[in-house]
Order: structure tokens, then C-alpha cells, then sequence
């Protein structure tokens, strides 16, 4: 409690523990000095010397106004202890010097044994002093002690030098055991701090270095490196479809295939989930580009095997030369150019001009696009898709545009930027607004493509509800394009959409159908009512055979699923009619038409062309 007295109102830091025992000691004295001329001048008062007790009531009045005085103000305790210090030791000098009693030398013993809580220094010295302040008082005023003491003052001075002899020795052997166990705590906080520092370095699974390691290799880094990227295609599906604890024993044995390919020149990270890298320390000879074609050799012509299943892995590869802080942010870059041109490939980042002109175009529209939306910028145009057979346009698919500075803006440059801001959602839902409105007095399908943004948006079926009954828009009419790689995500609350789309009326289409692998079994899970066959084969069906035969592979399988197909990118007579020959029921197209801004400025039937073939 007296502890607790002396250092309430105060705020000590850490780096001011001496100052802090300093306070406390010297604020002790004050105290126990106002308890002792207190108690004293009132025995005095009572039997005399009268003079002398006034003088003792007159200083504990003195020291309480000062303690009450000087603990008004808060974190003052270094002036505090200043004050008490010259106060109470010249006040008690002079007492015992000027007044030659015993009485008066008590104090001068109480001084001594408050004194060595400084060598203390804890909550123990304070209560040790006060026990010896009170036997000194029983040994001044109690009689029956007194008689029995034939040098009173000998034996108070001993009792008072032998406590401080004993408060020190105590503290020596206090303090040494505090450093000890000191040491003890700093050397097992700085193991706890490095197996923290090694967990957040290394990948908990694998227990390769990091990203958060790579990122303090490259700050350290002074030689030119090279940086390779390598992400396994379509690991979310092999996570979906058999769990993560199997998706995890993959991952371990790439892991092992990957740390074969390591040497001297070469060290492996496992970056996150389904993503390594390698730091090439010697690529005069294009060792990275070497490392990439290695890797992506052995994984067309190996399979993983676990609990009996054949996995088939591949990699889409990034690379990246610039020893700069932004050598991470360029090997993803190459890495998405990867995957955008069809994955299982690797690509060295060009830092050319193109790139250059993508970021100012990336930097303008994540400032831009939110005026769009909020200026009502963002327009609908709309592509005519043609029956094969009747030669007749039959729907329309909705194509987002934005026009900045009086000119129309394909999708291509604000698409993926309004994406990482977080406004496809909005521009879904605007053009889905504008496209029901446009097709209300018509009797044409039209299909609205569905992000996976959208899919996640718990709002997107009652907002495709209130637009059917503000339009009157029949759901049959209306088409949603998926792209394949959204039908990969296989989750519950997924195929739950897409059942409440199905339930409503609405029609389910593929788009881009081909590009992703081993989902066939997805499409038939959402039960498609339109494949789309993506571009990428359609465009070169001319000149390819093994587009032709991915072709004709896609549409046998729409037909035995009772789904219709429809051919991307027409943009020829000849292609046209391979598309027709294979059995494509549609085609779509700048053969036919561009995307326009009005579904009425294209004609119902298509007469151009030449079916003589």
C-alpha cells in the first residue's frame, strides 16, 4: 500500500527505473520524517521538553504541506526528489546537531535505515524500514524495554548499521540473480524473435524461403539476377475437385522435382499455394530461359500420382531480368501475359515501350473509370450472332464501352483495371440495366457476360429479378456468359447460383470454351445451354488441324449434351464456312458485323455471303 502511496500519479519509463527507486526512496524519507516528528512532538508535548515538541509538530506539519504541495502536479518527481533530498537531510542534520538528546537522535537512526532502501530498491526495503522505525520507537518510549538496555545508543546505532550491512548484501545478491535472470529472458526472447523471424521466411508447408525472403534476398542483392516465376495452371481446380490435403502432397512432390533443378547459380523459393520462383545468379547464357524449358519438359511427360490418382501438372512461367525493386512486379507481369496468351508457357518481360504505354494506360483509368460510372459514361454495344443454317441474326451479345474525351473506348483498356478498383461489379449491373431496357420491344435473345466478381455478389440474382419485371423482359430470352474458368470454381454456393439462374428461366452460355482443361464435367454440372468455342481455335481453323480437331471435338460433345455451340471470331468467308461444315449452330464475328451501339442497325437476315459452298 505504502508502495503503491509513493508512486501512484506518476509515469515512469521504461529507461528510468533508477530515477524512479530514487523517487521512491527519497519520498519514503519525507514521509516516515512526517510520522516521526509528528508522534514525537506530541510525546513531547505531553512530557516534555514542551519547546522541543513544538518544534517537531511544527516540521511534520511543515513536510505534509510539502508532500501535498509538490504532488499536486503530475511526472515532477525528479524536482521532487531534489527538494526532499536537501530538505530532509539538512533539516535532520541540523536537528540532531543543534538538540543533543536521544530523542532527537532517533531520527538520525530512522534516516540510516530508510537510507538503505536506496541499496534495495523494492517494495521489501520499504516494509524492512518501517519494521526497524518501529522497534526504535519501542526502544525510545516503551520503559520496560529501556531497562533492560544498559547502552541504548550502542545498541540502536548497531541495529541501524548492521540492517544497511544486511540491505546490501541482500541487494548485491538480488541484483546478480536479477542480471542472470536477465540474460536468461533476453537470450530466450531473442530465440522465441529468430524461430518467429525463420516461421515468417519460410513456407510453413514445404519450409522453403518466401516471398517475404525474397523480397530481403533482392534488397540485399548487388549482382544481376534473374528472377523465374512458375505458377501451376489450374491448381484451384485440383484443390476443388480433391481437397487440400491432396492438393498439399502435390505440392510437395513438385517441390521435390523443383529442388532437383537447383545448383550454384540457381536457388528455389516457394513464394505461396501454387506459386515457386527461382533466382538465377548466372543467366549469361540463358540459364532462366534453359530452367524454364526444362521444367516445363518434365511436367508434359511426368504425372503425379496420389492415392491412386494420375495428376498432370503445368506451369505458366515468368521471367525477369532487372536487378531493381521492381523485378517481382515484372516476372508476374510476364506471368499474366502467359496465361492470358493460353498458359503452359513461359515468356521473358520485355520492359519496351508497350509495357510502359500499359502502366499510363493502367494509371488513367484507375483514376478515370469512376467518373465514367458516375458521368453515366458507360454505354452498351451490341454484336449480332448468326444462325449457320437460316442465315438469320437471332441474338445479341451485350459489349460493355466507355467514351472518354468523345471517343468510344473498348473494354480491352479500363476492363481489368476497374476490376482491382472494384467496380465490375457496377458496370455489370449498368450494363445489364441498359441492355434490358434496349431489348424490351424487341423479340431477340441477348446474352450479358458474368464476372466471378458478379458470381460473389450475394445481390446479382435480385437485381437480375427486378430487371425482368421493370422490362418486362422474358428470363428465356436472356443468355449468361460464363467464362470457363469461373465454371472451374468448384463450391456449393456456385452450382447454387447457377441453379437459381436456371430456376428463374435464364439461359447459362460458356464463353471462351476450350482454353481451360478437365472441365467438361463442369459444364455438364451447370447444365449448359450454349457452348462458346473460343476464338483462339476459330481464328486459325484455316491454317491449323489441330484447331479443327479441337473444334470438332467440342461441338460432338455440345450436341451430346443437348447444348448448342457458337463460333467466336468469324472473321472470314472461308472461316465461315469450316465452322458451318463442322456442325457450329452460330456464328459470331466482324465477318457478319462489328459491335454497334443500336441492335437496329443490323439487318435480321445476313445476305452477303456466299453459301454456294
Amino acid at each position: 500500500m505504502l508502495y503503491n502511496l509513493l508512486t501512484s500519479n506518476y509515469k515512469f519509463r521504461s529507461n528510468e527505473e533508477l530515477q524512479k527507486h530514487r523517487f521512491i526512496l527519497l519520498n519514503s524519507i519525507l514521509i516516515s520524517g512526517v510520522f516521526i516528528a509528528f508522534f514525537a512532538g506530541v510525546y513531547r508535548l505531553i512530557v516534555g521538553p514542551t519547546m522541543l515538541g513544538i518544534v517537531d509538530t511544527t516540521l511534520s506539519f511543515a513536510f505534509a504541506f510539502l508532500i501535498f504541495f509538490l504532488r499536486r502536479e503530475k511526472n515532477h518527481y525528479k524536482i521532487i526528489s531534489t527538494i526532499t533530498l536537501v530538505i530532509t537531510f539538512f533539516g535532520f542534520t541540523v536537528v540532531v546537531l543543534l538538540l543533543d538528546s536521544n530523542q532527537s537522535k532517533m531520527v538520525w537512526y530512522a534516516l540510516l535505515i530508510i537510507t538503505s532502501f536506496l541499496i534495495k530498491g523494492s517494495k521489501f526495503g520499504i516494509y524492512a524500514s518501517a519494521t526497524i522505525i518501529f522497534t526504535l520507537f519501542a526502544l525510545y518510549f516503551i520503559p520496560s524495554i529501556e531497562l533492560h538496555l544498559e547502552n541504548r545508543e550502542l545498541t540502536m546505532s548497531t541495529i541501524a548499521y548492521i540492517c544497511i550491512a544486511t540491505f546490501s548484501a541482500y541487494a548485491a545478491k538480488a541484483h546478480e540473480k536479477s542480471i542472470l535472470s536477465l540474460k536468461k529472458s533476453n537470450q530466450k526472447i531473442k530465440k522465441q524473435q529468430q524461430e518467429l523471424y525463420n516461421q515468417l521466411r519460410s513456407n510453413p508447408f514445404t519450409k522453403l524461403p518466401n516471398l517475404y525472403a525474397l523480397e530481403e534476398y533482392l534488397e540485399t542483392e548487388k549482382n544481376d539476377i534473374s528472377l523465374v516465376v512458375l505458377d501451376i495452371d489450374a491448381f484451384d481446380t485440383i484443390t476443388s475437385e480433391f481437397g487440400k490435403p491432396f492438393s498439399d502432397q502435390i505440392i510437395g512432390q513438385v517441390h521435390q522435382i523443383l529442388n532437383s533443378f537447383t545448383a550454384d547459380h540457381a536457388q528455389l523459393f516457394h513464394l505461396f499455394s501454387d506459386r515457386f520462383a527461382f533466382i538465377i545468379k548466372d543467366y549469361d547464357n540463358n540459364q532462366d530461359i534453359k530452367l524454364s524449358k526444362s521444367t516445363k519438359s518434365l511436367f508434359e511427360n511426368l504425372h503425379l500420382t496420389h492415392k491412386d490418382i494420375d495428376i498432370s501438372i503445368t506451369f505458366s512461367i515468368g521471367i525477369a531480368r532487372e536487378n531493381s525493386e521492381k523485378i517481382i512486379l515484372q516476372a508476374n507481369s510476364a506471368l499474366n501475359d502467359v496465361k492470358l496468351e493460353g498458359k503452359n508457357g513461359y515468356k521473358l518481360f520485355d520492359n519496351g515501350i508497350e509495357y510502359e504505354k500499359q502502366q499510363k494506360n493502367n494509371i488513367y483509368w484507375a483514376k478515370r473509370i469512376k467518373e465514367i460510372i458516375m458521368e453515366d459514361n458507360l454505354i452498351v454495344y451490341y454484336q449480332p450472332i448468326v444462325n449457320n443454317k437460316t442465315m438469320q441474326t437471332e441474338k445479341y451479345e451485350c459489349l460493355a464501352r466507355a467514351i472518354d474525351n468523345d471517343k468510344i473506348i473498348p473494354p480491352y483498356f479500363f476492363l481489368e483495371v476497374a476490376q482491382t478498383r472494384g467496380y465490375l461489379k457496377n458496370i455489370t449491373k449498368i450494363v445489364i440495366d441498359k441492355s434490358f431496357r434496349a431489348f424490351q420491344n424487341s423479340h431477340f435473345d441477348f446474352s450479358i457476360n458474368i464476372t466471378q466478381d458478379d458470381l460473389k455478389d450475394a445481390d446479382i440474382i435480385n437485381f437480375l429479378r427486378y430487371k425482368v419485371e421493370q422490362y418486362n423482359i422474358e428470363p428465356s430470352r436472356v443468355y449468361l456468359e460464363i467464362l470457363e474458368s469461373v465454371t472451374s470454381l468448384h463450391s456449393k454456393e456456385t452450382e447454387e447460383i447457377f441453379n437459381e439462374f436456371k430456376k428463374i428461366g435464364f439461359k447459362i452460355a460458356i464463353d471462351d470454351f476450350g482454353t481451360e482443361t478437365s472441365n467438361f464435367s463442369r459444364v455438364l454440372s451447370i447444365d449448359a445451354d450454349i457452348i462458346k468455342i473460343d476464338g483462339a481455335f476459330v481464328k486459325n481453323l484455316d491454317s491449323d488441324e489441330n484447331s479443327i480437331k479441337i473444334v470438332e471435338t467440342i461441338v460432338s460433345f455440345a450436341k451430346k449434351i443437348g447444348a448448342k455451340t457458337i463460333a467466336e471470331f468469324v472473321h472470314s468467308e472461308e472461316i465461315f464456312h469450316i465452322v458451318k461444315d463442322i456442325g457450329v449452330d452460330y456464328s459470331q464475328g466482324y465477318y457478319f458485323s462489328p459491335p454497334l451501339p443500336q441492335i437496329d442497325e443490323v439487318s435480321q437476315t445476313v445476305t452477303h455471303v456466299n453459301t454456294s459452298k
